[in-house]
């Protein structure tokens, strides 16, 4: 009877232990903007909540690197995998304005 209460605790609480190892964690992106000049092109992208501003194409946000840079869109890659970011059409109204507060 010992031996089976022992067994019985022993796999439930083995488990629940390893329960939470196959959660994975997805990231959440936000492109804000895009912006080209005479030094590179840069894109404005929110990753989790955390604001990286303007960012050059070629560095990193995070984990992720920034491949390629056109208007309104933005190729990351990880491992490999691309994933692609697009500019709403509500969010390029707020862009507008930040462009126009820069350059004054």
């Amino acid at each position: 009877m010992k031996k089976s209460l022992i067994i019985f605790f022993f796999l439930l609480f083995s488990c629940t232990a390893f329960a939470g190892i196959a959660r994975k964690d997805k990231d959440t992106f936000k492109l804000i903007g895009t912006s080209f000049a005479y030094n590179g092109k840069f894109a404005w992208i929110e990753l989790n909540g955390e604001d990286y501003g303007w960012t050059r194409e070629g560095e990193n946000v995070g984990k992720y690197r920034i491949v390629k840079v056109e208007m309104g869109k933005v190729k990351l890659e990880l491992f490999g995998r691309i994933v692609e970011l697009k500019l709403l059409p509500e969010d390029a109204q707020k862009c507008l304005i930040c462009k126009i507060y820069f350059q004054v």
